[in-house]
């Protein structure tokens, strides 16, 4: 406890002189969905329909205009086949829907303009069913001419939510038919939430990309009635949403900031109803001074953040299972965590939201225990002590390394910290990059089952280049894509936890993120961060 106590007032006079942790940059939008694991899977159209507002408090006329500053830009809101990110997502919520969404479950896959989905895993085949009398707001019918059209802008994007599906084509004025290559449990959500995304056809067609990158023309409750991605989006009220008497709001104004201090400035001067991506600091300071956190950490698609092993580099030490299980008992993970979030972040000890369909009670993984790491390195041939670099990219990276690196040299461990810009970072992380990393790097990456495939099984994008790579995690792959039994599903979900922890200790998750974002009292029912991280409900947002 003496050795835990000094590291522990080392590393937080190091934080003080470093700069506030930051929130990480928003992942690339990968395929995320909730399996559907049955021979024929569908999402009900009844479990998709409207909900009444959650607040009482509100009137349903409640007009006014909601004011957002944030701190984060995004690189375009009008094509979502070209979004690189969820800020992007955030910012066209107002005026874009998508053929389904998350539910309120934070995991299972509901229609939304869509009426009803289902996949036949025999006959590899999905009929999309749309919902009738729904029009862009440019007037443009949706139907399912442009249900084909939008998907196809994602094939020819490089969208990798399309991978298992051959073809698509309109089999009815609103029925669109797949077919599809092989039978995947996420490909309703690849194709029909992360996919999903529609833009008036005829807007994208008449204007072409540059236009349509900053204007958001879509289904959606409110009207882009202009927009400056340097400075400023403004949306006004849709007069003829499809849904009766929504929205509630007259407009949407969204502030674009350069940096968080800005937008922390507008925010507290009243200027703003929502602030969106403070650091952790401000955070704290926000939270002190009682406004309120929209959501949890927990909403779909939580990141996940730790750090990786080159465990397949040849002659690194961290090959060694022993020298990484010993680096993993030599931190107080989550005396780290608190140090660095505050109780922003919540701990987890492997690949999952605590509580969640895929985390496993029965992992054991590590615990704070120095003298058991000094026994592995020992036992590894590394008694006397050893040198070993962790690359990272920002002010977040250093400080968390830095937490990480006084705890190892506690036990004989000497962290070399090798922070990189984010070009080097992701040649280093990504298997299509041209760089290994040595050593530990920064693990980034997102606690549901789809996304596991980003880092194992036959085709993994992120770190696998540099990690060992095991028969029998790629047989658990196969059954969590492919099974359409949802027990053998479960089962191989905790398997594979255990493996990639406790058996071959590959990885080293160590707390779930999501963004930050506050408000004000006056904002109800705005959605942010309660099921998705990337979207919320502008339809029901209302100012009290």
């Amino acid at each position: 406890m003496i050795r835990k106590c000094t590291a522990l007032v080392l590393v937080l006079a190091l934080l003080l002189a470093l700069a506030g942790c930051g929130q990480k940059a928003p992942e690339s939008s990968g395929a995320e969905s909730k399996a559907e694991s049955k021979a024929e899977s569908k999402a009900s159209s009844q479990a998709a329909e409207s909900k009444e507002p959650a607040s009482s408090q509100a009137s349903e006329s409640s007009g006014g205009v909601l004011r957002i500053v944030t701190a984060g830009k995004g690189s375009g809101i009008g094509f979502p086949a070209g979004f690189i990110g969820y800020y992007e997502r955030i910012y066209s919520d107002p005026a874009l829907e998508s053929l389904a969404r998350i539910g309120e479950d934070k995991s299972s896959v509901e229609p939304w303009l869509a009426e009803d989905i289902t996949v036949d895993a025999e006959a590899l085949e999905m009929k999309v069913t749309l919902r009738e009398g729904i029009s862009f707001s440019d007037g443009t019918p949706f139907n399912a001419d442009a249900v084909v059209k939008n998907w196809g802008y994602y094939v020819e994007n490089g969208s990798n939510r399309f991978k298992n599906v051959e073809s698509f084509e309109a089999t009815g004025e609103y029925e669109v038919t797949a077919k599809l290559t092989e039978y995947d449990n996420s490909t309703i959500l690849n194709t029909c939430v992360e996919g999903g995304w529609m833009v008036s056809p005829t807007f994208y067609e008449e204007n072409g990309d540059d236009v349509v990158y900053t204007t958001p023309v879509g289904t959606g409750p409110f009207v882009c009635k202009s927009s400056n991605l340097d400075s400023e989006i403004i949306y006004k009220k849709n007069e003829n949403y499809w849904q009766e008497g929504k929205p509630y709001l007259d407009g949407i104004e969204i502030t674009l900031c350069s940096d968080s201090t800005t937008a922390m400035t507008i925010f507290k001067s009243g200027d703003a109803d929502i602030i969106l991506f403070p650091d952790t600091t401000q955070a704290q300071e926000l939270l002190e001074a009682g406004y309120h956190m929209l959501g949890s950490a927990d909403a779909y698609f939580p990141s996940t953040s730790g750090f990786t092993f080159s465990s397949g580099v040849e002659g690194s030490p961290v090959s060694n299972p022993d020298v990484r299980k010993a680096i993993c008992y030599a931190i107080d993970s989550e005396a780290i965590v608190e140090a660095l979030g505050g109780g922003l972040y919540q701990y987890t000890n492997q690949l999952a939201v605590p509580g969640s369909e895929t985390y496993n009670d029965q992992v054991a993984g590590y615990s704070y225990d120095p003298e058991k790491a000094k026994e592995l390195l020992k036992s590894a041939g590394y008694g006397d002590g050893l040198t070993i670099k962790a690359t990272g990219s920002g002010a977040g990276a250093e400080s968390f390394f830095t937490l990480v690196q006084a705890y190892l040299a506690e036990v004989g461990v000497t962290l070399e910290i090798d922070l990189v810009d984010s070009a080097v970072y992701n040649a280093k992380r990504m298997v299509a990059g041209d760089d290994n990393y040595d050593g530990l790097i920064v693990l980034q990456g997102a606690a549901v089952k789809e996304r596991y495939f980003d880092m194992f099984g036959e085709s993994p994008t992120h770190y696998a280049r540099s990690m060992a790579q095991y028969d029998d995690m790629n047989s658990l792959m196969d059954v969590i894509k492919f099974s359409t039994d949802e027990e053998e599903v479960h089962t191989a979900l905790m398997d594979f936890q255990t493996k990639i922890i406790d058996d071959y200790c590959l990885i080293k998750p160590m707390y779930i993120s999501g963004y930050l974002m506050f408000a004000t009292d006056s904002v109800a029912d705005s959605g942010l961060m309660e099921t998705h991280k990337g979207w919320w409900t502008p339809a029901d947002c209302k100012l009290q």
